[in-house]
């Protein structure tokens, strides 16, 4: 089958949940542990009943242990939220995951730099 305009509903969709996530975050999300998370993307599977919630912390650090449990912990709250919201037969389960490519990024970034000193 051909794609319409280029996009699948679950690209749309992925972007939507993106928007609502974040949102909620800065203006729903009250715990304490959760105040450096900023949700960068979303990912939501072809079928719609899953989606990835890419994270990472506004200072660049290392995500502290325990961290995806607190996260994991929030996820019903957020669904319930997003099932408001979005207006589908199913809302996505929710599953986070610590984007690692801006630490990677600041690391190639450190690596180039000091080719320059050389």
């Amino acid at each position: 089958m051909k794609k319409k305009h280029g996009f699948e509903r679950s690209d749309r969709v992925s972007q939507q949940v993106h928007e609502v996530i974040a949102r909620l975050f800065v203006t729903e999300v009250n715990d304490p542990r959760l105040k450096e998370v900023e949700i960068v993307d979303a990912e939501v599977a072809p079928d719609l009943r899953h989606a990835r919630i890419y994270y990472t912390l506004r200072h660049g650090e290392e995500p502290p242990k325990g961290l995806d449990k607190v996260l994991q912990g929030v996820a019903g709250f957020l669904q319930a939220k997003l099932s408001g919201e979005l207006h589908m037969k199913y809302t996505p389960e929710l599953e986070f995951r610590f984007d690692e490519s801006i630490q990677k990024g600041h690391r190639i970034d450190q690596l180039l730099s000091g080719l320059g000193d050389e």
